[in-house]
């Protein structure tokens, strides 16, 4: 999963924009980041897909 690669570059609390495609499962997604200790802050539709952003969990430096 890309997106679990790049949250391996950031600081707990730190954000990212994930853009998902229309054919991916969003819910899955969701569901894996959050399980991973991640939160989802917002999500907005966009022409293809979803904007998600997403705040890397852990503790705070």
């Amino acid at each position: 999963m890309r997106v679990k690669n790049a949250l391996l570059s950031l600081e707990p609390g730190e954000l990212i924009e994930v853009f998902i495609d229309e054919g991916e499962a969003v819910f899955r997604v969701a569901r894996t980041l959050k399980d991973a200790g991640n939160r989802v802050v917002k999500v907005e539709p966009r022409p293809g897909g979803l904007s998600m952003i997403v705040e890397k969990g852990g503790k705070h430096a």
